[in-house]
């Protein structure tokens, strides 16, 4: 397959910024200084890009510009699965009190049958897919998780209070059994 470098370099580095995940983009523009507008005329094939600059993109995932090329030239060609994470399931493995879910450890608690380890699996895939689909569930992973922690927040602050209240209550009993006394004494 013959493809010019601008479209090998656009394929891989497509490749690359899905791999590093949310945010990829906007991380490799501030971190080498290239405008956001034009590195995304870049990654969507408008503009090829001006050489110096891919050699900075290249150099931002640690790998030379002519190794950047050669992902390219491989991922046209078919050589090298643009997802593999996506398309084999992530092994779900169990041993002692923790389950591996892909290459993430999960207490076995956590995990009380295989359609939670199943679903754990399914989440992970979505997140690390770099895809529209990721960014929606880790915000909704972000809200759900913000008003589970404000509940336990609240129910902690309520368990506060009603102790501070019995405490009161207590300086209050104490406060007037002293002033009987006093007044027995006067």
């Amino acid at each position: 397959m013959n493809s010019s470098a601008s479209s090998q370099f656009r394929i891989a580095l497509d490749r690359l910024l899905q791999e590093e995940g949310r945010g990829a983009q906007a991380r490799l523009s501030m971190e080498q200084n290239i405008d956001r507008g034009y590195l995304n005329a870049i990654i969507k094939g408008r503009k090829p890009g001006a050489e110096d600059i891919r050699a900075r993109i290249a150099t931002h995932f640690g790998i030379t510009y002519e190794e950047m090329l050669a992902l390219g030239r491989r991922l046209l060609e078919g050589r090298v699965d643009l997802m593999p994470e996506l398309q084999v399931p992530a092994p779900i493995e169990s041993a002692g009190s923790e389950v591996t879910i892909g290459s993430v450890q999960v207490q076995k608690e956590t995990c009380s049958d295989s359609s939670t380890a199943n679903s754990v699996r399914k989440v992970l895939e979505i997140l690390e897919s770099g895809t529209g689909y990721s960014d929606s569930l880790s915000k909704v992973i972000d809200t759900y998780h913000q008003a589970m922690t404000t509940d336990q927040e609240n129910r902690m602050l309520g368990s506060r209070l009603d102790d501070l209240e019995d405490r009161v209550g207590q300086m209050e009993k104490i406060l007037f059994t002293k002033k009987v006394h006093q007044k027995k004494k006067s």
